[in-house]
């Protein structure tokens, strides 16, 4: 154990790792009707996410060897491609799913991405860069540029993709707060955020509709209540322990995107109220000692990139389950390491290896 603090926060490490277990155990029963249904093979989407945890496995070694340093210069770089990709959404490269056009298809094949997920991450070394060059040593300048790329990261997305919009502004906000930001700086984001939600969204009478369906999720079942009703009906017969590992029928044609963005929904109904909180244990456990390494750096910009990975993780896990309980408004966000895998899958496992990386208190960097 003292040989593994070395180099990594244990606890930190057996949270990721026993996420991922549950991950791959909920992706092979949740995906098998749905995998029977379009391909012939259960196990379909369960080989697919076999694959997309190599990946991801190799993409948390390259994130736990590669230098802050160089992630610090391809910070630019790489925020200018994720804010490009995002507005190819706009164009016949974008994929329209379920009424929204978040899926960016790569030309003659038949890959499909979120951009939204790459410009999440790479939104949070540029903020880091930004904070660190204005606010290091009690200075409080650049206000300006750092809030134009939190709202550029963040209304870029907004108009198709509520949850991951919500998710960047959570989380570039919390770094930018953790870097002394002031009273007037705070009420100015805040002010300018309600004006950008009112906009957006409370004057688009769809999109209310939409994020507001969740305060009676039963009365229109048909339409934009048919997601919540059927996850809080999964939850519900889950009851305390479950009806059992592969016994949850809602996975047949009753409960859209079951093996991704209600598959918590899924583990309720398997595992019941023992099995959720188990899992909101390893979530919970995984932000505390996130923060923890939030806590031990010296150095502001390993401590801004620290936050924001974290923040962004454990808030996406938050809001996704929110939804599945009927706490907040149904949207496309997936549950980070549980979900069926691909580019969130890659992405959010490269980050928990800059994550580990950081949490080695007097390790290498």
């Amino acid at each position: 154990m003292s040989q593994l603090k070395k180099y990594v926060d244990p606890l930190l490490l057996g949270s990721i790792v026993v996420l991922l277990i549950i991950g791959v155990f909920m992706v092979a029963s949740s995906s098998w009707g749905e995998g029977l249904k379009e391909f012939g093979d259960g196990t379909y989407y369960f080989k697919r996410h076999i694959v997309y945890l190599i990946v991801g496995m190799m993409a948390c070694v390259v994130g736990y060897i590669i230098p802050l340093k160089t992630l610090r210069n391809l910070a630019i770089p790489l925020w200018v491609v994720s804010m490009i990709l995002c507005l190819a959404l706009y164009t016949r490269l974008g994929v329209t799913v379920n009424g929204a056009t978040r899926w960016l298809a790569i030309p003659k094949t038949h890959f499909q991405f979120m951009p939204s997920d790459l410009l999440k991450y790479a939104s949070i070394f540029f903020v880091a860069h930004l904070c660190t060059v204005h606010r290091k040593g009690g200075r409080r300048g650049g206000f300006l540029p750092i809030l134009a790329v939190i709202g550029a990261s963040a209304g870029i997305v907004i108009i198709e993709d509520f949850s991951s919009a919500s998710v960047i502004a959570i989380s570039l906000m919390s770094m930018f707060f953790i870097s002394d930001m002031s009273f007037s700086e705070l009420m100015t984001i805040l002010f300018l955020g309600m004006v950008g939600i009112y906009g957006f969204v409370l004057r688009v009478p769809y999109r209310l509709k939409r994020l507001t369906s969740f305060i009676n999720p039963f009365d229109d079942i048909a339409n934009t209540d048919w997601q919540l009703a059927n996850s809080l009906y999964s939850i519900g017969i889950g009851s305390i322990t479950g009806v059992g590992y592969f016994n949850s029928y809602q996975t047949f044609n009753r409960l859209p995107e079951a093996y991704n963005d209600f598959i918590f929904a899924v583990i309720g109904q398997e595992f019941g109220l023992i099995g959720s909180t188990f899992v909101i244990i390893f979530f919970t456990l995984f932000i505390a000692r996130g923060f923890q390494t939030v806590r031990r750096q010296d150095k502001l910009y390993e401590k801004l990139v620290a936050t924001g990975i974290v923040v962004s993780i454990g808030f996406q896990a938050f809001f996704n389950m929110g939804v599945a309980v009927g706490l907040l408004p149904v949207t496309g966000l997936t549950l980070p390491f549980i979900s069926y895998g691909g580019t969130a899958l890659v992405l959010v496992m490269g980050m928990s290896g800059i994550l580990l990386r950081l949490s080695a208190k007097g390790a290498s960097r």
